[in-house]
């Protein structure tokens, strides 16, 4: 993969990572239509175990991101290699 598209895949793995990580506290997430209309999306949505899942999901995306950010800064060679003893 070129360069540029690793550093588009790296923002957007930690934008959508942090976004999930926070929205399910929100009172977006418990006040849109879907809740408020559907009685069964409401249940869904604003048990605790789901809000933590969808977190979870957000921290490993944030994960991911550093990860590659990780191996874009070793692949570009900023790192030193370690000198053996």
């Amino acid at each position: 993969m070129s360069r540029p598209l690793i550093i588009i895949y790296i923002l957007l793995c930690f934008e959508l990572g942090a976004f999930l990580v926070a929205l399910p506290w929100t009172s977006i997430w418990s006040k849109n239509f879907f809740v408020t209309q559907y009685p069964w999306v409401s249940s869904i949505a604003l048990n605790y175990f789901v809000r933590g899942a969808v977190s979870g999901i957000g921290l490993a995306d944030v994960w991911l991101a550093i990860f590659e950010l990780w191996r874009l800064r070793r692949q570009l060679g900023l790192v030193r290699p370690r000198s053996s003893r």
